[in-house]
């Protein structure tokens, strides 16, 4: 495998590479790609006060006019001049964007509120002084601009932030008369407050949480101490599940120190083998700063192979099962569990996993391995809806049996999240609207109406804020006295309002959204639709203002999904059959073209809309060749009984020497030992040295006559051949030594596969007698069976523990004082296993210091 494969991949899976590009196609001008993506790789925002940032953001008044007015054609004319103006104005240090439909933007990188503010006047005059005059037309348009002006740091912290000031400034302009600029610091609350109580409404804290996150804070403990978790919050639809996983996260963002992870359950995988785990090796490689290349550097061409069903760039030639197919299973799953070991390093390591009774069951069992292993400590915390079904019963029936079976050995917690009563309510507006007037029971009377449903409720605080039914008079939130039937009596009333309200085009987008399922990217939308990005982004951005979808910009692509699953459901519940239909042939043909070009990791999504289309010739055809897949690289009953090992150790385990077998032993010990004194004594090449090193090859040849493998591993300073002890008593000096000596080479297993060719023992022995303590570094063993290709040995290294004097004395205080829980905390921080580097090191305070911060912060819960 070349690595730049696995870099596109990791790149541009699930998106169309075709429309990722940083131009936008009418105007010319940079796109909302480029500036999120400049925002990720050129701001350094730790830094703003020497570099500061300033943004513009504007869009055309009265521009639905001039479209209704004169076409499409002349407005796509008056964007076009506009853009041109745009480019004029902003000079060469600027960067001109067009974000999405009649909005644009000037980025300004290391410029002052004041610069901003000035060249947004200019180009309000230029506007005033250069109007429009699209072809065929006699007239001139005159346009005018409405601007809103945010600088960080003086404004926002980041870039999320700063989009949302200047987009509030740019309100505010419209609001106030429009061919306008506003500066985002001189805005009174109370003249916006429209738009900040909506855009603060996924921030807000809520009540109704208390034993529930106090929970979460004992296990973030426990975690801190290094013992590993596995947590799940279960709630009916519109429970805030994944409202509850944001929390943990925010909670947990500001260190460094913690590896946190987010992924969701996806239904259209129809539980494929390793396709969660999967997805969650994509994001630990995306976050690697090499893109996990040095890990992988250190894996057999075997090892590299196995992975390749799971990622499909790792091995050209890795696709196709051996003729042992438990082996080639078994493979898989160690493989896996190396490279996620390699690339979490040892640190702490948060999965928050959404739908996770979505998982697939290989998943499920490869997490349950990495848990038990406790190499690195690891918080999985997962959110389910609560089902009422027995373990093997519906979809959810794999889940269920898994908690079944092998929650007491996981120490597994559940967590309910009940409905809210009408005090949670009152606090949650309290929160969101200090000092509120509410009117007499009117908490109560949501609690009946919503049945203290989170997501039903917050939508309707959004329809109050919206219609301006709340507002801000002086310093008192008042509640506007409601008419009888005003309210929505259904969380389904209010979306299909919000339905109602798009244009035939906007529907057709958002039906395709939930065709395609919870999450999309926005090149595969744009592809599948065949519409401009611009107007794809147009509709994104009004079905994030209603409440209907989120967006967030990961790696190279914005990814659009429903606010809920609730959501999705009833967009999807209301679109006709055979507009269904239709919908899943045009995503399946589309995911058909990107899975041909090796962008999707399986056929399982490509059976599951053909499933649901009017192609079911198609759909069987994928149904079966993935149903064979499947077979091929997994097996839920071997698979419970892996270790995670390597296969050399696991088919060891299997196979015992026999007693004629074993009677080379003592000799091979000996040879081995000698053959290594004779290298420390004699030069390379003498006589003394081949002659070892032939009796040593004789002696393993013998064995593995009957053999496929050869395995020595000290256990706890005993000795055991293919994992099976073996009586030492007549040989017990060789065998001391021998233990011995794998210590000193910091070496726990030493292996040996049918095939060993004298060259390969040969330099085995070589190194074996050359190498200096010092030299062997973490995975030392490992990148050297690669580098020197040796495919018919194995060597496993020993991973030790580091605990410091300090650390021992501050775990010794913590389990003397139980009660306090920030001593816990650092006593398991001080006494973290495995070696630190000194990058790692340095992160050990400010890991104390944040699982402190989550443990009494994350009593904040958004709903």
């Amino acid at each position: 495998m070349e690595h730049k494969e696995l870099l596109y991949y990791l790149e541009h899976v699930g998106k169309d590479p075709s429309r990722l590009i940083f131009e936008d196609e009418l105007t010319g001008l940079y796109n909302r790609r480029f500036l999120f993506n400049y925002f990720q790789a050129n701001i350094t925002w730790d830094a703003l006060e020497k570099k500061p940032v300033s943004l513009i953001m504007m869009d055309v008044d009265h521009f639905k006019t001039i479209n209704d007015t004169h076409g499409h054609d002349v407005g796509d004319q008056v964007l076009v001049w506009v853009a041109g103006l745009l480019k004029e104005v902003a000079g060469e240090e600027n960067l001109p964007i067009r974000y999405g439909g009649d909005e644009f933007m000037i980025l300004m990188p290391r410029a002052e509120k004041k610069e901003a503010l000035n060249l947004g006047e200019r180009l309000i005059q230029t506007v005033h002084d250069k109007p429009a005059l699209p072809e065929g037309m006699d007239a001139e348009i005159a346009l005018t601009l409405s601007l809103g002006v945010a600088t960080a740091p003086q404004d926002a912290q980041d870039e999320k932030v700063l989009i949302q000031k200047a987009d509030t400034a740019l309100y505010f302009a419209k609001k106030t008369g429009r061919d306008r600029l506003a500066n985002a610091g001189e805005i009174a609350p109370q003249n916006v407050f429209v738009k900040t109580v909506l855009q603060q409404l996924g921030q807000a804290k809520i009540a109704g949480r208390k034993q529930q996150l106090s929970k979460v804070a004992e296990a973030l403990k426990r975690f801190g101490r290094r013992q590993s978790q596995f947590l799940i919050a279960e709630g009916a639809a519109g429970m805030g599940k994944s409202m509850f996983l944001d929390a943990i996260h925010r909670s947990l963002s500001r260190s460094k120190a913690i590896l946190q992870i987010k992924v969701a359950g996806v239904p259209q995988e129809l539980y494929r083998p390793y396709y969660l785990i999967g997805n969650i090796m994509i994001a630990l490689l995306n976050l690697s700063e090499d893109k996990g290349e040095s890990v992988l550097s250190g894996f057999t061409p075997e090892e590299t192979a196995s992975l390749s069903p799971i990622l499909p760039q790792m091995s050209k030639a890795g696709g196709s099962p051996q003729s042992d197919q438990k082996i080639y299973r078994e493979g898989i799953f160690a493989s896996l569990i190396k490279l996620f070991q390699g690339l979490v390093n040892s640190r702490h390591t948060v999965l928050l996993i959404d739908d996770l009774h979505f998982s697939d069951e290989a998943t499920l069992l490869l997490l349950r391995r990495l848990v038990l292993r406790q190499e690195a400590p690891l918080f999985v915390c997962g959110a389910v809806t609560e089902t009422g079904q027995s373990p093997g019963k519906g979809p959810f029936g794999v889940f269920a049996r898994f908690c079944e079976t092998h929650g007491p050995e996981l120490g597994l917690q559940k967590l309910t999240l009940p409905p809210l009563t009408g005090a949670d309510i009152v606090s949650h507006l309290e929160d969101i609207f200090p000092r509120v007037n509410l009117p007499a029971s009117f908490g109560d009377e949501l609690e009946d109406l919503t049945r203290g449903n989170p997501l039903f409720l917050s939508e309707l605080v959004r329809k109050l804020v919206m219609d301006g039914k709340i507002s801000l008079s002086g310093h008192q939130w008042v509640v506007q006295p409601l008419e009888e039937g005003y309210l929505p009596r259904s969380l389904e009333e209010v979306v299909r309002q919000k339905i109602q309200a798009l244009d035939e085009e906007e529907k057709e987008l958002l039906n395709q959204i939930s065709v395609f399922g919870d999450q999309v990217s926005v090149s595969a939308l744009t592809g599948s639709a065949e519409k401009g990005e611009a107007q794809v982004l147009e509709f994104i951005d009004k079905a994030v203002s209603q409440g209907l979808i989120s967006s967030d910009f990961q790696v190279n692509d914005e990814t659009v999904r429903f606010l809920s699953t609730r959501v999705l459901d009833i967009t999807y519940g209301d679109i006709s059959e055979d507009l269904k239909k239709e919908l899943h042939e045009r995503v399946g043909s589309y995911q058909e073209s990107l899975y041909e070009r090796e962008l999707l990791p399986s056929a399982a999504t490509l059976a599951y809309h053909f499933k649901r289309s009017a192609n079911q010739e198609k759909a069987r055809s994928y149904e079966q060749s993935q149903a064979v897949r499947d077979n091929e690289v997994f097996s839920a009953e071997e698979a419970v009984q892996y270790t995670g090992e390597s296969p050399l150790e696991a088919r060891a385990e299997e196979t015992p020497l026999d007693p004629e077998s074993l009677e080379h032993v003592p000799g091979l010990l000996r040879g081995i030992l000698l053959a290594v004194r004779n290298i420390k004594l004699y030069p390379s090449g003498s006589k003394s040295i081949i002659q070892a090193n032939e009796q040593i090859m004789e002696a393993i040849s013998g064995i593995l006559e009957k053999n496929e493998f050869l395995t020595f591993f000290q256990i706890e300073n005993a000795l055991s051949v293919n994992t099976e002890s073996i009586d030492v008593s007549e040989f017990k000096s060789t065998a001391d030594s021998f233990i011995k000596f794998l210590g000193q080479l910091e070496l726990k297993g030493l292996g040996f596969k049918k095939g060993l060719t004298i060259e390969e023992l040969g330099l085995l022995v070589e190194t074996f007698g050359q190498i200096k303590r010092e030299a062997i570094q973490k995975d030392f063993w490992q990148r050297f069976m690669v580098q020197n290709q040796m495919r018919h040995i194995e060597l496993t290294q020993v991973q030790y523990a580091v605990h410091t004097e300090e650390g021992r004395e501050r775990e010794s205080e913590a389990v003397s004082q139980p009660d306090k829980g920030e001593p816990d905390i650092a006593a398991g921080v001080a006494a973290a296993e495995g070696r630190l580097e000194s990058g790692q090191a340095a992160y050990v305070p400010e890991f104390t210091r944040s699982l402190l911060n989550a443990a009494r912060s994350i009593k904040l819960y958004p709903i």
